[in-house]
C-alpha cells in the first residue's frame, strides 16, 4: 500500500544528487537546491539498485560505481510502500529501493531524510 509521503520529501524532486557519502555500513545521498539548501537522504539499510531487469546489492563489484553515477542525476519520482520500501527513481532509469522490511534492517531505522523543511525517520 502506497502511503502519503512526508511533504518535505518532495524537496528532492527535480533536484540533482550532488554527492554520495559512504560511511562504514550506511550511505548518504546529498542533494543541493541551487547551492543553497542541503538535503540528506540517509540509507541505514543499503538500497538495492535496479537498472532495467538487473539488480545490484552491496556485494556486487559495480555497486559503488553505480551509486557514484547518480551524481548530477535528478530524482523524478518517489514512492513509499508502508512496511515494504522507499523507492527513488532517477532520470537515467536507475532506481534505488530501501527496504522497510524489518528483517533486512541492520538497526531500528531503515532511512532518514532531512531538509530545511523537516526530518523524517523510517
Amino acid at each position: 500500500m502506497l502511503i502519503e509521503k512526508p511533504p518535505h520529501l518532495n524537496d528532492i524532486l527535480e533536484n540533482e544528487m550532488s554527492s554520495v557519502v559512504f560511511i562504514r555500513d550506511y550511505i548518504q545521498l546529498i542533494f543541493e537546491e541551487d547551492y543553497k539548501e542541503t538535503m540528506i537522504f540517509t540509507a541505514f539499510t543499503l538500497p538495492i539498485i535496479r537498472i532495467g531487469l538487473s539488480s545490484y546489492t552491496r556485494s556486487d563489484i559495480s555497486y559503488c560505481n553505480i551509486l557514484c553515477s547518480l551524481i548530477n542525476q535528478t530524482v523524478t519520482e518517489i514512492d513509499i510502500k508502508e512496511g515494504v520500501a522507499i523507492t527513488l527513481f532517477f532520470e537515467n532509469n536507475i532506481v534505488l529501493e530501501v527496504s522497510l522490511k524489518g528483517e533486512y534492517n541492520e538497526g531500528p531505522e531503515a532511512a532518514m531524510f532531512r531538509s530545511e523543511n523537516g526530518l523524517t525517520v523510517w
